[in-house]
């Protein structure tokens, strides 16, 4: 677990998908406009997801901004979910190629290129995935868990390999939050849980 006042990396990684995808939509609308007929308004269609992804990562920036004092957690996820984060990734990347030099649409192709970093960087963790600020946890995708939604949290040793230890987070019988935390994350995370008034329950309750 690393603390820092500000995680640079993932403001940065959010500041770029923001400017790219805002960008890439005002060029879909353009090449909407020369294409036409139904490919024009897939392009249209494809232009709005572009403004989908952008306002996620703005969304995930204000959070960060506004936490600004966080710990960041090293999350890992099981091997499948890795394996599945590089299939989508592989199949955009070869849709974006092939339709930036078959099919001669440069935006489309452009933004699935793009899609398919966004998606690698924050699939595979190569951003952080989820953060511990003064208040509450806040994920990848900037949504907020504040500790006052929240009674109770286990730490069991997860299975695979390397060991792992999983973080579930709750209030009654609901389960609010799961992730998969390094060892030497452990203890930090324990004390702020601790500390915010929340009670460890044992594993099996």
């Amino acid at each position: 677990m690393r603390a820092t006042s500000l995680p640079i990396p993932p403001v940065v990684f959010h500041v770029l998908a923001l400017v790219f995808f805002g960008g890439c939509a005002a060029w879909l609308v353009q090449e909407s406009q020369l294409l036409g007929g139904r490919r024009g308004w897939m392009a249209v269609a494809v232009a709005v997801a572009s403004v989908g992804t952008a306002l996620l990562s703005l969304v995930t920036l204000v959070a960060l901004l506004r936490a600004r004092a966080l710990l960041v957690l090293g999350i890992r996820a099981p091997v499948g979910a890795y394996l599945q984060a590089l299939a989508v990734v592989g199949l955009l990347v070869l849709l974006g190629v092939h339709l930036m030099y078959s099919e001669a649409r440069p935006a489309l192709g452009s933004f699935c290129l793009g899609l398919a970093v966004w998606l690698g960087a924050m699939g595979l963790h190569l951003v952080p995935g989820l953060y511990l600020s003064q208040d509450g946890f806040i994920d990848l995708l900037g949504r907020r868990t504040r500790f006052s939604e929240l009674e109770w949290f286990s730490l069991q040793k997860g299975e695979g390999a390397p060991p792992r230890m999983v973080l579930r987070v709750g209030r009654g019988t609901s389960l609010r939050l799961e992730a998969r935390l390094p060892h030497d994350a452990v203890d930090g995370v324990k004390g702020r849980l601790l500390e915010a008034g929340l009670a460890s329950r044992a594993q099996g309750r």
